[in-house]
């Protein structure tokens, strides 16, 4: 486990940087975030795995993505994950920080951030997990991710697609897991070319499944949710929860 201390504030796992979740008397927070970042790069790869099938492939592509055509900029966009690319920010985000290409920084939330836990509870229909700040590497850690279960629906609670091309049951089952957001987020956060001006619009269709699946193949290359909804239906295990007691460094 690679493990590394940044600050008194922050660790770097595998190339993710976490901030804000260390707490002297409680690490609760924080091993909960190194527990699912432990399983989020086997779960990427799975899911590329998946992907380069193409339509050929038995968890959705085709539904999502339409056509292997897409197969290249789907598995790059996941790609990118897996290797914990650094992000490209903004010119005023790189004054900040000193530099254009940071890596990427889960925050978890406390006193001071009034604002953002605002943006993760203003919607009771969508209660997001993460907040993506545009322009940025951050994304915040909201406080529904320390509560949502963090693996797939059983197989027969798994929505199908009907003759009428409708989803049944419902849109937000393949948002029930961590991992589609924490793919949510990390698109978003990633992709420049989805034009996010405000944190407000990482949150506002995440659920509208059926909205995803009527996009054609170029928008569905462009609609967040089409990753988030493929990847959360490939999840295949039980993210654990991995205990670490601020001793181990390298």
């Amino acid at each position: 486990m690679d493990i590394r201390t940044v600050d008194a504030n922050a660790v770097s796992y595998n190339g993710w940087k976490i901030s804000n979740c260390r707490h002297p008397q409680n690490m609760t927070e924080l091993n909960r975030v190194l527990g699912f970042l432990f399983q989020l790069k086997p779960n990427l790869e799975a899911v590329i795995a998946d992907a380069r099938l193409g339509t050929r492939s038995p968890h959705g592509y085709a539904v999502f993505f339409k056509t292997s055509t897409s197969i290249r900029r789907v598995v790059a966009k996941f790609q990118s994950m897996v290797d914990v690319t650094p992000v490209i920010v903004t010119p005023e985000r790189a004054k900040v920080i000193g530099t254009r290409t940071p890596q990427p920084r889960f925050q978890c939330l406390g006193e001071g951030d009034d604002p953002i836990i605002k943006l993760c509870t203003r919607n009771p229909r969508s209660l997001p997990l993460f907040i993506v700040h545009p322009g940025t590497e951050r994304i915040s850690i909201c406080p529904n991710f320390f509560r949502v279960k963090q693996y797939s629906l059983p197989r027969k609670s798994c929505p199908t697609l009907g003759a009428d091309g409708r989803f049944r049951p419902g849109d937000g089952s393949l948002m029930s897991n961590a991992f589609a957001y924490a793919v949510h987020a990390l698109v978003l956060l990633y992709g420049r070319e989805f034009h996010v001006t405000t944190p407000a619009d990482t949150v506002d269709s995440i659920y509208d499944m059926q909205y995803a699946v009527d996009l054609n193949a170029r928008q569905s290359l462009l609609n967040q949710e089409s990753y988030a909804f493929y990847a959360g239906g490939r999840v295949p295990k039980v993210f654990p929860f991995f205990l670490w007691e601020g001793n181990v460094d390298g």
